[in-house]
Formats: structure tokens, sequence, C-alpha cells
């Protein structure tokens, strides 16, 4: 598998007819393991978008127009 062992973080996902939840959906048939992002009201979009995918990623909150969301991002990748 060409991902096998990678980690991805996919931004995006708001509908099964995106370009993100295409990559997002590859990259788990390649064996990536995915992780979404999503803020305030979309969260909830994406939460329910990603139940269609073949295994629930973990969602975190990532504004990329807040400092506190970007200064998180690393450790709750880490997580």
């Amino acid at each position: 598998m060409l991902l096998q062992d990678k980690r991805l973080v996919i931004t995006g996902v708001l509908t099964d007819s995106s370009i993100a939840y295409s990559v997002a959906r590859l990259a788990q048939e390649q064996g990536a393991e995915i992780v979404l992002t999503s803020f305030g009201r979309a969260r909830r979009i994406t939460e329910r978008v990603a139940k269609r995918l073949p295994q629930p990623p973990e969602i975190i909150e990532l504004d990329v127009t807040s400092e506190a969301d970007l200064a998180a991002l690393t450790d709750d990748l880490r997580r």
C-alpha cells in the first residue's frame, strides 16, 4: 500500500463529493491514517460526512486564522 504507516492531515471535508473527501477516502484505502480538521458550525458537517469514510477518522479543531489553533496543532497531532 502506497501510504502505509503515513499520517495525513486533510482539511475541507464538507461533502462526500468534495475533493478533500475523495483524498481522505483514497488515502485510507492506501493504508494511511487520516486526521480531518474543521471548526465552528462546519465541524458537525465534517463529523457527519466522516462517518461515510471506510474508517472513522479523528477530527481536530483547526481555524487557520487562529494563532491558538495553529499553535495547538502539533500537540493535537501527537495524540
